[in-house]
């Protein structure tokens, strides 16, 4: 059923989001396919997200007696209600719309659209009335209250039951600590409490978790819709004080954003799509981080200083970006920065290159905000990076070393830890450890030396022999390169020649590491062995390990996760090498990068996609996979467009 739904629809997903870490997210046909998806997930402290709203059941009764349900449900041997045969056409962007036609006269009768609070845990569900006739909607919203990783059961209901106060258009749940409040713009209310037995989430049964759950629903609201008459229902785990304003604030939110329409504008221009997707970078962004990827992720450090260049463009860019490089030199322990911060999975420092990408970004930083930068922010940034290289120097706690005979950084194979951005673990070990000196890691480390003998004080440079450790470095590259072929990373001094991406994000850097008939050798077996209409691969299909579907259990998933699995991110440090090979070739550059973001560009231009996924399978049909927004994967993209503008 799912297949058939995704070819009917679309595999993406809608996704909303809020400065507090907080979301909802759904698809196309409003069955929810996975726990995550919900109406309101509301963001809490250290990444902490409580699972509130999950969806409503919704019937339409018109006057001439026909009624229908709009929503759908999985469950166990069966999806019921059908409402998904009434939806004839949606809208992602700037915010999920779904439009209900008649069966029996095929009009469009109801429009119904779900948007956020910028700020707080408020989401606002309008339902419009856009036919010529009258109808009446009843409405059960359907509850949760459950941390988002988690499933609820009635038993769970009833050992803590529910304690619901009415007031004038509005109800006031509560569950231990966790509070809901429910406003609604006219209507009557009637208490009615139902559960929902064994609603289904498919995708996470496919995922190896439990995919059961409970809902709760008790009452319903009755409202009867003139033409053109729009109803509002708002969640939010806080009071409001005005629902009218409340509703204002948050449809002037994306009123500035361009809309899609049913009939003239089924397509954004480009420049529109450009303002979504500049849309759909901003909803990462939280008071001094940025998620890494919704639904399950929080802030990684690594993905954050990968993507940050992005924000750079942003209206608030430079403000937002010193809150960021701020609240990472406060975490900041040893000279790293932490990998995972503060969700429930704890945070941990398990990064050889975060701490790399953190001093590269603080050096584009001062370059490209060289006109708005006070020296005192230049001295505080630059003392970050003094802490980098005196402690990856220096430190014998760390994790990896610096080989005093070459310069590069060394990860010894006896510590079990997956360090680089290939981080998977199963039961406990590194899938694709990459121990010695892998090269991605060894061009940061050099790009880093480079911008410090640039900016750094002389006395900090002849302390740690800067100018020595750069020519050292400088000569080693060529070990990773046997004139045909870009070996992954050197071990025990030996190069291994696995076909990986990562001497592309080693070549994309600013500071060359070969000449440049070695970066076109490397584009060409990207091309031949990596490249695909999404992303690069992150292992060549020839390679033994290689495996062409992300799918099945965590420990399946893990296994293909950095081995063959196609990552959008990587795009941009492709797209940054074919600047280099293409400099003085505009039009062979401009058709190059845009094949790499058409197909992301043409469904956003078309409102059929809200975000950029973090995967897609290794092999056709290439599904789109893991999480459904990541950062880094819209960052890629966005950049990319960036620089198209300006070739233009």
């Amino acid at each position: 059923m799912l297949k058939e739904l995704f070819q009917l629809f679309t595999p993406y997903e809608w996704i909303l989001s809020n400065r507090s870490a907080g979301y909802a997210m759904g698809n196309a046909f409003l069955a929810n396919s996975r726990k995550y998806h919900g109406l309101l997930i509301a963001g809490k402290n250290q990444g902490i997200r409580i699972h509130l709203v999950s969806t409503v059941e919704e019937k339409c009764t018109f006057l001439s007696g026909l009624e229908y349900f709009l929503d759908t449900n999985f469950y166990r041997d069966t999806t019921y209600p059908e409402g998904y045969k009434l939806i004839k056409e949606f809208f992602y962007g700037p915010y999920p719309r779904f439009f209900f036609a008649c069966p029996v006269t095929k009009d469009f009768f109801l429009e119904k659209f779900i948007q956020m609070d910028e700020n707080k845990n408020i989401s606002l569900i309008g339902y419009k009335n856009i036919s010529s006739y009258p109808f009446r909607l009843e409405l059960k919203p359907k509850f949760t209250f459950r941390n988002h990783h988690n499933v609820q059961f009635e038993k769970d209901w009833k050992s803590l039951p529910v304690e619901i106060d009415f007031f004038e258009n509005g109800i006031f749940l509560s569950k231990e600590d966790t509070g809901l409040f429910l406003y609604f713009s006219k209507g009557n209310i009637t208490k009615e409490e139902l559960f929902y037995y064994q609603v289904y989430y498919p995708l996470e049964d496919m995922r190896g978790y439990e995919p059961w759950e409970d809902l709760y629903a008790p009452f319903k609201i009755k409202v009867d819709l003139s033409p053109g008459e729009i109803f509002y229902l708002i969640f939010s785990d806080t009071s409001i004080k005005d629902f009218e304003n409340q509703v204002k604030k948050i449809k002037n939110r994306y009123k500035k954003y361009p809309q899609l329409d049913l009939k003239e504008k089924k397509a954004f221009t480009y420049n529109e799509y450009l303002e979504i997707l500049e849309l759909i970078l901003e909803e990462f962004i939280i008071k001094d981080d940025v998620i890494a990827g919704f639904p399950w992720f929080y802030s990684w450090g690594r993905d954050t200083f990968i993507g940050l260049p992005a924000l750079f463009y942003l209206k608030n860019g430079f403000e937002i970006c010193c809150k960021i490089f701020k609240n990472y030199k406060k975490r900041m322990k040893n000279g790293l920065i932490p990998n995972v911060v503060g969700s429930t999975s704890g945070t941990n420092y398990h990064s050889v290159d975060g701490s790399l990408w953190f001093g590269l970004r603080i050096f584009q930083f001062l370059e490209f905000f060289k006109d708005k930068i006070i020296e005192e922010q230049k001295k505080d940034l630059l003392s970050v990076i003094e802490d980098i290289i005196s402690n990856y120097l220096e430190n014998p706690s760390l994790p990896f070393r610096v080989d005093p005979e070459d310069g590069f950084i060394d990860i010894p194979d006896n510590i079990n830890l997956s360090l680089t951005w290939m981080d998977a673990m199963v039961n406990g070990v590194p899938v694709t450890p990459r121990y010695g000196k892998p090269i991605e890691i060894s061009a940061l480390w050099y790009n880093l030396l480079k911008y410090t003998s640039k900016y750094l004080e002389n006395d900090f440079l002849r302390e740690y022999k800067i100018k020595s450790l750069l020519a050292k470095l400088k000569k080693g590259f060529s070990r990773y390169f046997n004139g045909e072929l870009w070996a992954d990373r050197l071990y025990k001094n030996e190069p291994v020649f696995e076909i990986r991406p990562n001497y592309i994000i080693a070549l994309s850097l600013p500071f060359d590491i070969c000449d440049r008939n070695a970066m076109l050798k490397g584009v060409e077996l990207a091309k031949n062995e990596l490249l695909t209409s999404y992303g690069l691969r992150s292992l060549s299909p020839r390679h033994p390990n290689f495996r062409k579907k992300y799918f099945g259990s965590q420990e399946m998933r893990d296994l293909a996760y950095h081995n063959g699995t196609v990552w959008v991110w990587l795009i941009y440090p492709y797209a940054e090498v074919l600047k280099k090979i293409h400099k003085r070739k505009t039009k062979v550059l401009k058709d190059e990068l845009t094949q790499l973001v058409k197909p992301f560009r043409e469904r956003i231009m078309t409102g059929k996609m809200a975000s950029i996924p973090e995967l897609y399978d290794g092999d056709n049909p290439f599904y789109p996979k893991g999480t459904h927004a990541q950062f880094w994967s819209a960052s890629a993209v966005f950049l990319i467009e960036k620089f198209l503008q300006k070739l233009k």
